[in-house]
């Protein structure tokens, strides 16, 4: 009856993003977001417009962090990620024609298969590599032979100390 009690509570905990800051894994979360931002160029105010439900402060601890490592280790920015194309409202957008691909096809023949396997490019290069891989040298045969001749020795050492000991 007792685990019954809790079931109700982990479920509203679960859910709530005050229990998040609380244990302070959204903090780390964030600064992990303003570091991410500096490291790619971007101003505060385009991290905080990209992450509005995140805590401005620890967005700016990351991204001030972030800045004093980079001038420390004098590392450039790098290119940031392209932005997510916007999307449209479906009311104001003009209706668009359905793809004439979209509709289910038939499987192919084994023939077909084959044709169309013979005339895809990247088939041909994958083929082509296959081809052309040649097997790399193993090697001097002498340092082979030295290698071997090691390996025989530590290989007989084992044995000529248990017959050492017997005797």
């Amino acid at each position: 009856m007792r685990y019954a009690l809790w079931w109700p509570l982990l479920g509203l905990l679960a859910g709530c993003n005050w229990f998040n800051n609380v244990t302070g894994l959204s903090h780390e979360a964030n600064k992990a977001i303003g570091a991410a931002c500096r490291q790619t160029g971007r101003s505060l105010e385009a991290c905080y417009q990209l992450n509005p439900d995140a805590d401005k402060a620890q967005i700016y601890a990351g991204w001030r962090e972030m800045h004093e490592y980079m001038e420390k280790h004098k590392l450039e920015t790098m290119a940031p990620a392209a932005p997510p194309p916007a999307v449209k409202d479906a009311a104001s957008a003009p209706p668009s024609k359905p793809a004439p691909s979209a509709a289910p096809r038939a499987p192919l023949s084994d023939e077909a298969a084959d044709k169309a396997a013979q005339t895809d490019p990247q088939v041909e290069a994958v083929l082509s590599a296959i081809r052309a891989k040649t097997r790399a040298p193993d090697g001097d045969a002498s340092e082979q032979g030295r290698l071997l001749n090691l390996i025989n020795e530590l290989n007989d050492a084992p044995a000529a100390a248990r017959a050492a000991a017997s005797s």
